[in-house]
């Protein structure tokens, strides 16, 4: 039977158990959710509006987005799986940036990149790679302790 709800003792909020949820993540891993979640719901909402699937085309960058997504995503609840996977990503992003700057307006012909993309993979790379420093520098615990 449930407790009755007294002045002095409040009702268990839904909020406060995800603000300690958040609480609890590492800055890696709050990337992974934030940045998989927008990748997650780009590529869905690219796909929905009836990409292109011709080369290049928003349909391959649509796949390539959920893919990371899903990566970041399934990353995130572990710590260092989180770690390695924003290095992973502040890595491929950084490659995908200085190819769409060479290439112009697309990636390797199969994805069409415009300024909005550069500004986007440019901002996600160095996110990544600064939290990816940041864990890197981070003490490891001996095992067993």
């Amino acid at each position: 039977m449930p407790q009755p709800v007294t002045p002095d003792a409040p009702a268990a909020s839904p909020h406060r158990s995800v603000a300690g949820l958040l609480r609890s993540l590492s800055a890696q891993q709050c990337y992974c959710l934030a940045v998989g979640t927008f990748l997650l719901v780009r590529g869905l909402s690219t796909l929905a509006a009836g990409a292109s699937f011709a080369l290049p085309g928003d349909g391959w960058r649509a796949i390539f987005q959920l893919l990371v997504a899903g990566c970041l995503l399934l990353a995130m609840p572990a710590r260092r799986a989180a770690d390695r996977a924003v290095i992973g990503v502040g890595a491929l992003y950084a490659v995908i940036s200085v190819v769409g700057i060479v290439d112009g307006h697309d990636l390797l012909g199969v994805i069409p990149v415009d300024s909005r993309d550069k500004v986007v993979h440019a901002s996600l790379a160095i996110v990544a790679l600064a939290l990816g420093a940041r864990a890197l520098a981070r003490p490891r615990r001996p095992s067993g302790v």
